[in-house]
């Protein structure tokens, strides 16, 4: 996805920059991002009390540029970001106040103490989740570039490929494993025949809002199933199903051939109904016989 500029400010402040650089040696973007340079230039002319030629005041931006090093690194939740303004923002009021009471590295040692105290108690955005999608919650305000980044994964996500038999009813799923809304958009698709992402090859199947973003397909045909989660303009993923369609399921042709051996001979170890109940009749009759038999030569 692409990378997002952070509002208007850094449009505003960047004819200051230029013009600021060649004496603010050094100074990391991070504290760009949420003051104008002419700001920090002024703290040191304060805490200073000397023109911006001086070498202290010199010595001034050097130790703010240096101190800010480590945040380079620095990145909060997009919803932090204000928060993460509001921090820096603090340091340098603490600065300000203390400029008449204690030396300067020793305020500028708090200062930076008392931003990463605070750092640690912001709330981490989510781990970007590959391979696919948009993935708003975990959009990151980076405090190297001022700006706000996200996921760098692509929205389509890769075909897959789904077996099936073409006398049965197969479910398929548009879900994703990051967040997305409650009441979201989602359109299925059908590429005919062939395996595709190309979204002009498809034609619309249904389309509707909210839980559970599944379809259920009877008689699968050939071809590529695709869904949309979200509205074509705002779209968070599009999943692909490639279905692979052969004959009739195992278990009908085992039901069709069990069927044929009932027709064609009586199962191995069985005899015949009609044939068994024959023969128990006559053993009856032979064992009765027998007995009159006797009785008679008796």
């Amino acid at each position: 996805m692409p990378v997002l500029c952070s509002g208007t400010m850094e449009r505003r402040w960047v004819p200051l920059l230029l013009l600021l650089v060649p004496w603010l040696p050094g100074l990391h973007p991070c504290l760009l991002c949420f003051g104008p340079p002419i700001q920090w230039a002024r703290l040191c002319r304060e805490i200073a009390r000397s023109s911006q030629k001086d070498s202290q005041h010199q010595h001034c931006l050097e130790a703010l540029a240096e101190a800010a090093v480590p945040l380079a690194p620095v990145t909060v939740g997009s919803g932090q970001s204000e928060a993460l303004r509001k921090i820096i923002m603090d340091a340098l009021h603490l600065l300000e106040k203390q400029k008449d009471k204690k030396p300067f590295e020793v305020s500028l040692q708090e200062a930076i103490q008392t931003i990463w105290v605070k750092l640690s108690q912001l709330e981490q955005a989510p781990a970007c989740i590959p391979p696919c999608g948009h993935q708003p919650a975990a959009r990151v305000f980076q405090c190297a570039t001022c700006r706000l980044v996200d996921c760098q994964f692509p929205v389509d996500c890769p075909v897959q490929d789904v077996w099936v038999h073409e006398d049965e009813a197969i479910t398929l799923h548009c879900d994703v494993p990051f967040a997305v809304p409650p009441e979201l958009q989602v359109t299925w698709m059908f590429a005919k025949d062939i395996r595709t992402q190309d979204l002009a090859l498809f034609e619309e199947l249904q389309r509707g809002i909210g839980e559970p973003p599944s379809l259920t397909v009877q008689d699968p045909t050939l071809g590529t199933i695709a869904c949309r989660l979200g509205a074509a303009s705002e779209t968070l993923a599009r999943k692909y199903f490639y279905l692979n369609v052969s004959g009739g399921s195992v278990e009908a042709e085992q039901g069709l051939q069990a069927r044929f051996r009932a027709v064609l001979r009586w199962p191995r170890g069985r005899a015949p109904l009609h044939l068994t109940t024959s023969l128990q009749l006559g053993l009856v009759l032979g064992f009765v016989g027998l007995v009159l038999l006797l009785l008679l030569l008796l």
